[in-house]
């Protein structure tokens, strides 16, 4: 059996459910009666995907779900202006290997990467 703590432990959740523990721990900000469909005024700069999504998390007063293992290493577009957080997001994403869901139920963005090929 594997201790919580190996680097091994990880590898044993699946996928769907290592996305929602490690978002609730890097985009979890409860924006509870925040609606995605309002525009916003967005700034956020372009980089790495790990530290954008969570700007734009906030900026767009959304939540949003993403594996930092899916999303390491990739570079997002810059937003800047009024925008809906789908279409922020998608300029954001455009160019990548990344791609986005909306829950209508819970009201949260997941983003994921897209299979090749």
């Amino acid at each position: 059996m594997l201790a919580r703590n190996s680097p091994l432990f990880i590898d044993r959740i699946p996928s769907f459910a290592r996305l929602i523990s490690l978002s609730i721990l890097i985009a979890g900000v409860g924006m509870a009666g925040c609606s995605s469909r309002e525009s916003r005024n967005l700034d956020i700069p372009e980089g790495a995907a790990t530290d954008t999504l969570k700007v734009f998390a906030k900026q767009a007063q959304v939540e949003i779900l993403f594996d930092l293992q899916s999303v390491a290493g990739i570079e997002t577009r810059p937003v800047k202006g009024n925008y809906k957080a789908d279409a922020a997001l998608r300029i954001m994403l455009e160019d990548t290997p990344l791609g986005v869901d909306f829950e209508e139920e819970t009201g949260a963005y997941a983003v994921f990467r897209k299979e090749s090929g």
